[in-house]
């Protein structure tokens, strides 16, 4: 007898594989804490928000897939920005969707061109989002976190794409 499958525990196929919303749930979860984790290392900016939070979102649209990247890459910001305080106000809302954006963004251009030109993109892309700081900081004050961006998302994406590539060395994705 075939077991029972309900439509809501299949989500999408995903590089090869059926994914469950619960494997999905649980997954996007798991690295937004580590987002969390990374929020909690900050890099030394004008701004605090700027932290380790977007290797795991990284790492997920490199690894995983786009909404998964997308997810774990806006979800990471949010808690980022919660746990600093919000120094930008609601801009971080359209900021946690530039970061979806960038994970997104990682993902599509991974499965297109590989780990290298992908974490260029989400370097290209997170350091872009400069201009949203500029209704808080002014003009002057949002061009002064481009090194900082540039320096964070750069680390971070290094970070993502090691751990991509350690792990798919040893069990690679069919």
């Amino acid at each position: 007898m075939a077991p029972i499958r309900s439509k809501s525990s299949e989500v999408a196929r995903v590089k090869g594989m059926t994914v469950s919303r619960p494997l999905r749930a649980a997954r996007v979860g798991v690295f937004s804490a580590l987002s969390g984790i990374g929020s909690t290392i900050p890099f030394p900016s004008p701004i605090g928000t700027i932290a380790f939070d977007s290797a795991p979102g990284f790492f997920a649209a490199l690894h995983f897939d786009a909404v998964d990247g997308a997810l774990i890459c806006g979800i990471g910001h949010a808690i980022t920005s919660i746990i600093h305080g919000f120094p930008l106000g609601p801009l971080h809302a359209a900021i946690a969707l530039g970061m979806a954006l960038t994970g997104f963004a990682v993902a599509v251009v991974n499965t297109k061109l590989g780990v290298v030109p992908a974490s260029v993109v989400g370097v290209a892309i997170n350091t872009a989002l400069f201009p949203l700081a500029a209704p808080v900081m002014g003009w002057a004050g949002a061009v002064t976190l481009i090194p900082y961006l540039l320096v964070a998302a750069s680390l971070n994406a290094s970070i993502a794409a090691a751990v991509h590539k350690s792990i798919k060395a040893v069990r690679p994705i069919r």
